[in-house]
């Protein structure tokens, strides 16, 4: 399954988060996490677009329009098609 990795990585930041020591190490995992997630959210939009999921529906999920859903995961739908081409 596509994602994989970025599924990995969410979970490595939560090892971290729970392994932290301090304030700081708490921190440093839960920025990790955010990017992690983020990653994954991208490529699931991207996903979601190659299976023929329509903007309207995405933005909608994410209680927006089709162009703000356009504009946050447009690029990064066309950069997952280009690599799969």
């Amino acid at each position: 399954m596509a994602g994989q990795g970025g599924l990995k990585r969410v979970q490595k930041a939560i090892d971290a988060f729970a392994a932290a020591e301090s304030p700081l190490d708490e921190l440093a995992a839960a920025r990790e996490l955010r990017a992690a997630a983020e990653e994954v959210e991208r490529t699931r939009a991207a996903a979601a677009r190659e299976a023929g999921v329509s903007w309207t529906k995405i933005g909608a999920l994410y209680g927006t329009s089709k162009q703000n859903a356009q504009q946050r995961f447009g690029a990064a739908a066309r950069r997952e098609h280009a690599e799969e081409s």
